[in-house]
């Protein structure tokens, strides 16, 4: 069995338990050998922004550990900077999607294959 998943993160900040179990599901696919890319999208853009910025929180180190690992694949360009957390994010490296007047395709990744997780 192929199975593919693609998170999407639209968690805000002021969901941080939400934000931070999609991280911890995408840890656990990635580790079980399952195929698996995250995207953040709308308010999941600032919940990123705090992943990557806040580095004393233990979310830090495993966002760290999903982008390494190339499970952390992009970011909404247009909430980024909607959301006013475009150059935290942005600078991190994580690719800006943008296929749908600025913001990332759920098609594309349906086509791929991918089941697609929203949180």
């Amino acid at each position: 069995m192929n199975q593919k998943f693609i998170i999407i993160v639209h968690a805000s900040d002021t969901e941080g338990a939400k934000a931070a179990h999609a991280l911890m599901y995408g840890k656990e696919l990635h580790d079980a050998g399952i195929q698996v890319q995250m995207i953040f999208d709308g308010a999941g853009v600032k919940s990123l922004a705090g992943f990557i910025t806040n580095t004393d929180r233990p979310t830090h180190k495993l966002y760290q550990q999903l982008k390494e690992a190339g499970v952390i694949t992009g970011v909404c360009e247009y909430c980024t900077t909607a959301m006013g957390v475009a150059d935290p994010v942005l600078q991190s490296g994580i690719t800006a999607l943008h296929a749908i007047n600025g913001h990332p395709s759920i098609a594309e990744y349906i086509k791929q294959g991918f089941t697609p997780i929203i949180m």
